[in-house]
C-alpha cells in the first residue's frame, strides 16, 4: 500500500506562497476555493488508502488471470467455476485457498512462486470464462501486473553481461528494454505482467518479481 507521511494532509493543505490574501491577483474568493479543491484532493486519498486496507483485511491483493475485469468486479462476476483454470494449457491458474476470505476460490496467477502465464496466441482462458470476469482480448491489452527489477542484484546492473529476461519476454524492446550499458529496464506501459522473465532470470533470489495491480 502507498505510504503517506503522518503531516501529509496539513501539508497539502498549505496555501502556496504565490496565493496570499495579500496578492492582488486572488481575491479571499480564490483562495477558498483553492483550499477546497485540496481538501477534496486529500479526501480522495484518504479514501482511497482506507478503501485498500479494508480490502486487504477480507481478500488478498493477486495476480489475476489475463483479461480480468477490476479487482471488485472480478470478485462480484466470478462464480468460482474453475474453467479458467482448466482451460490453462500451461497449469499456470491456480484457486486461491479458504484462508483468502471474500476471494476464496477465485483464480490467481503467482509467477513469483510457481509459474507464469506462457502468453498464449489464442488465450483459451479468457473466452471460457462464462460471466465476464474475464474479457476476451489482445494479450497485450491485458494487465496481470508488472515486472520490478532489484538493480542491486540484477546481473546486467552489476557489470556482468546477461539478456535472459529480454530474450523470455514476449514483447521485447517494448516491456523490457536495454539501455546503452546493456542494462534492462522495464517500461510499465507495455508490460502486462506475465512472469515469463523470472524463470529465466539467473540470480538466487530472483532479480525480478511480479507486482499485483492496483485494486482500483
Amino acid at each position: 500500500m502507498r505510504s503517506v507521511p503522518a503531516d501529509a494532509p496539513f501539508r497539502f493543505l498549505l496555501c502556496p506562497a504565490s496565493l496570499r490574501v495579500s496578492d492582488p491577483k486572488f481575491s479571499k474568493r480564490d483562495l477558498l476555493v483553492q483550499g477546497l479543491h485540496r481538501v477534496r484532493e486529500v479526501g480522495a486519498v484518504v479514501t482511497e488508502l482506507a478503501v485498500e486496507g479494508f480490502a486487504d483485511r477480507f481478500a488478498p491483493r493477486v495476480c489475476r488471470p489475463p483479461g480480468a475485469v477490476s479487482e471488485l468486479e472480478f470478485l462480484v462476476a466470478c462464480t468460482r467455476c474453475g474453467e479458467c483454470v482448466k482451460a490453462c494449457p500451461a497449469g499456470a491458474i491456480l484457486n486461491l485457498d479458504d484462508q483468502a476470505g471474500l476471494a476464496s476460490g477465485t483464480p490467481f496467477l503467482d509467477p513469483n512462486r510457481y509459474r507464469p502465464c506462457v502468453v498464449c496466441t489464442d488465450a483459451p482462458c479468457m473466452p471460457a470464462c462464462p460471466t465476464g470476469a474475464l474479457q476476451v482480448m489482445d494479450m497485450r491489452d491485458t494487465f496481470m501486473g508488472v515486472a520490478r527489477l532489484n538493480r542491486d542484484t540484477c546481473r546486467a546492473w552489476n557489470d556482468i553481461p546477461c539478456t535472459n529476461c529480454l530474450k523470455a519476454c514476449p514483447y521485447p524492446e517494448d516491456a523490457i528494454l536495454f539501455d546503452d550499458d546493456d542494462r534492462p529496464w522495464i517500461d510499465p506501459r507495455h508490460c502486462i505482467g506475465c512472469g515469463r522473465c523470472i524463470p529465466s532470470c539467473p540470480t538466487r533470489p530472483k532479480s525480478i518479481v511480479i507486482d499485483p495491480p492496483p485494486r482500483f
